[in-house]
């Protein structure tokens, strides 16, 4: 909200006129540089609430790519100019993650004439400045007040001599911040706002198919470091392509382009051509226009030889940035340079190009080997190392497997793009450092310099996820879906991002959306079938179903309904559900996938009760340490030594990692601890968790457990109601139906037999279709058997 625009201002002490640019404090001119003297008023004229930074960095720098350091040293500098006041009350409040606000009550004085002017025998000249990283604001203060005759001699030849000189370098100096001011504009100069362009391809006559792939990969490699012009992904071009009933391996017309550019709402079709002739290349790229077809920007290189059309590359693509309407400092700064620094070997760019093409079709141990090409002809090749570490992560189902690749990366990432830095680092701090903190700032500042970017937004939103933090991570969600509506993963996200977060409604809106739009996959439908499940909504709920039935092959869905199964206590089901889901794996060659979610489905089940079943499913296969599940599966069959050997090994490898210092490495020693009947260390480790426990229902399940073992009923019953109260963290696992189970046997232990009752039924309603032997169903039913004795 803006309130009423005030043309005298006083707070603290300090006066403001507006009209006439001024800052005092009491009779003291202050100097303020235009851009503090915005913010200021800026804030003063929104008091009422709390600006966040990137309002901020609009409003001071409208259509400019300015960094957030700009803002923070006008703050800086605004906070050093009214630092006069005696009651120390800071005038521009921080709120760490929200933004910055004015926090003084004011007064409002609306008399036509400045207070406390000068006097009319003064003359007061008050030029600033300051440096920033974007531009340079010139300030000095010159003061010259008039002295009566008697008190000052009349000027001499030599003292106008010096005055003369010292207003020549004054002029001289204003002459040379003003062009150096001007320089600094014309460098930040943009041609409008942000732009989008689908990349349809390079028309090639080199004669080599490889290499004319590979001039395309290198100008989407220079293309996508800027944060001005953003690209199309390849697989949204090729869904599109589909949707329109084209072949995506097909050229692209320019009037099929133009399409693809309006459905995919972008301004602008970027192609290029590359001849030889003998041994010297001509490459040209022109953009025109989604609308009309006119040519927004053009350019070509010329490259003597092919050794030099990384450069020619280059250039290219700097130019049409540029032309674009990119500012000269952003171009400059966001540039990944083919040559020498992100690959100058042609051969290693090559192999890279045709591992990517690859990958797109799902040949996935193909393109693995090209990278190990790409990166034996260039061991400098950063982002070819960091695929590697993607493509192997992907074929293996285990990030961790390739954590040589992306350290190799890391150790690289200086001779990178911008944008290849973050991708690289993003990764690092998850992987191999895993402090999730790190990496949560490594991709807000992804997003920051990169707003556009469906790979930060995302990542950033699972992040927080695995922080617990569910409204950030909603907002992330859906930022990421915003930019790619029509990609299931990122529907799926947001979705769970908005069940998790408590908005189940929304949560189906969005799957429901997505269906109606035509965006499906198994991954989206088993995730959409929990949030059916949390609402209990039975026609959506026999819709998913049906689909399942006429698509037998989906393993993913049938996970999920194994995960019902057995939140419901039907075990029988869930093992027959977990057979065919892993057979189908196997099938297509997942072997690791398929051995990790039976051990997954073996710990559930030993943790709804159903131990004899689940011990040889997590023995099935070694177990892996890196997932944490399989060692807390280890403590609960009283493997001790195991358990502990394998978190050791973790908490040695990953010694700054978020999730093992305050989730999985308590969690495991409190398994251990309750394994050994020692519930007081159990609840003592689990303190140190209080940081993630609204990541999901476990750690409270624990806790809980573990203070009524201890024999804290009251204390218990708290975090069983914790869990009943937020069922949208995990709704189809047994922890929910168990936190019925656990505060009827709370409220019994407090002596309140009729509320301990309800919960017990409550438990009975959602087991009712149990097997019959299952532990918990046949103890629930004796103790409140024995409660009605009573």
């Amino acid at each position: 909200m803006l309130l009423k625009t005030i043309d005298f201002v006083r707070f603290e002490g300090y006066v403001i006129d507006r009209a006439g640019w001024t800052l005092r404090w009491r009779e003291e001119p202050i100097p303020l540089n235009r851009k503090s003297f915005d913010l200021l008023m800026y804030l003063i004229d929104r008091r009422d609430r709390v600006i966040n930074k990137e309002e901020l960095l609009q409003a001071l720098w409208p259509d400019q790519f300015v960094e957030e350091s700009n803002l923070t040293q006008q703050v800086f500098l605004l906070r050093k100019a009214l630092s006069r006041h005696e009651s120390g009350a800071r005038i521009i409040e921080t709120l760490p993650g929200r933004g910055y606000r004015f926090t003084p009550s004011i007064e409002a004085d609306t008399q036509s004439q400045a207070p406390h002017s000068a006097e009319p025998t003064q003359q007061q000249i008050v030029v600033t400045a300051t440096e920033s990283t974007t531009h340079v604001t010139i300030e000095e203060e010159f003061e010259r007040h008039d002295a009566s005759p008697a008190s000052q001699p009349g000027p001499t030849w030599k003292y106008l001599r010096v005055a003369a000189a010292a207003a020549s370098a004054l002029a001289f100096a204003a002459l040379a911040a003003a062009g150096w001011l001007g320089y600094q504009r014309w460098l930040d100069r943009s041609g409008g706002p942000p732009v989008q362009v689908v990349v349809t391809g390079i028309d090639g006559t080199t004669g080599d198919p490889a290499l004319d792939r590979a001039l395309l990969s290198a100008l989407r490699m220079n293309l996508s470091q800027s944060p001005f012009v953003s690209l199309v992904p390849k697989d949204a071009v090729k869904s599109t392509l589909v949707q329109m009933k084209r072949n995506p391996d097909d050229p692209i017309p320019a009037d099929v382009a133009r399409e693809l550019c309006e459905r995919t709402n972008s301004q602008a079709v970027l192609h290029g051509t590359v001849a030889q002739t003998g041994r010297h290349f001509l490459l040209t790229e022109e953009a025109t226009s989604c609308v009309d077809g006119s040519t927004l920007a053009a350019d070509k290189q010329e490259a003597s030889k092919a050794e030099d059309l990384p450069t020619g590359i280059d250039k290219l693509a700097d130019s049409i940035r540029q032309k674009l309407g990119e500012s000269r400092r952003s171009v400059a700064r966001f540039s990944a340079r083919l040559s020498p620094a992100t690959t100058a070997s042609l051969e290693a760019l090559k192999a890279y190009s045709e591992a990517s093409r690859l990958a797109e079709r799902g040949e996935l141990p193909q393109a693995i080997d090209l990278l190990k090409k790409s990166v034996a002809d260039d061991p400098g090749f950063a982002i070819a190392w960091n695929d590697l570490w993607a493509y192997t992560a992907s074929l293996n189902g285990d990030p961790i497997s390739s954590r040589e690749a992306i350290q190799k990366a890391y150790s690289l990432r200086d001779s990178a793009g911008a944008l290849e830095r973050l991708t690289i680092t993003a990764h690092y701090d998850m992987v191999v450092v895993g402090d999730l903190y790190k990496s949560e700032r490594d991709y807000k500042t992804w997003t920051q310099l990169y707003p556009r970017s469906i790979t930060a937004w995302n990542g950033l939103s699972l992040t927080q996820q695995q922080l617990g933090h569910h409204s950030d991570a909603e907002l992330s969600a859906a930022r990421a879906q915003a930019l790619r509506p029509t990609h299931a993963g990122l529907n799926l996200n947001l979705a769970l991002a908005q069940m998790a977060n408590g908005d189940a409604p929304a949560a189906r809106a969005t799957c429901q959306h997505a269906f109606a739009s035509g965006v499906d996959s198994d991954h989206l439908r088993s995730g959409c079938l929990q949030i059916a499940y949390l609402l209990q909504d039975a026609a959506w709920l026999q819709s998913f179903r049906d689909w399942a039935a006429n698509h037998p092959k989906s393993p993913l869905f049938a996970i999920a309904e194994a995960g019902i199964a057995i939140g419901e206590g039907r075990f029988a089901d869930a093992k027959k559900l977990i057979d065919r889901a892993t057979e189908i794996l196997r099938q297509q060659g997942l072997e690791s996938q398929a051995d990790a979610y039976i051990r997954a489905t073996g710990v559930h089940l030993i943790e709804a009760g159903d131990v004899a079943s689940g011990t040889p499913m997590l023995r099935s296969s070694a177990a892996d340490p890196e997932t944490g599940s399989d060692l807390v599966g280890l403590a609960e069959i009283e493997d001790i030594p195991a358990a502990s050997a394998g978190l050791h090994a973790m908490e040695s490898e990953h010694p700054q990692g978020t999730l093992w210092k305050l989730y999985w490495g308590p969690i495991v020693r409190a398994a251990i601890a309750m394994a050994s009947h020692k519930p007081n260390d159990a609840v003592s480790l689990l303190e140190t968790t209080h940081p993630l426990e609204a990541k999901d229902l476990d750690i409270p399940m624990r806790r809980a457990l573990a203070n009524f073992a201890a024999g804290r009923p009251a204390i218990a019953e708290r975090d069983f109601r914790f869990i009943l109260a937020h069922r949208e963290l995990d709704p189809t696992s047994s922890s929910y139906p168990l936190a019925w189970l656990g505060l009827g046997r709370c409220l019994a232990a407090e002596g309140k037999p009729q509320a301990a009752s309800d919960a017990y039924r409550r438990f009975l309603a959602l087991w009712a279709h149990a097997d019959p032997d299952a532990l918990y169903l046949r103890q629930a039913r004796q103790e409140i058997a024995a409660l009605h004795a009573n």
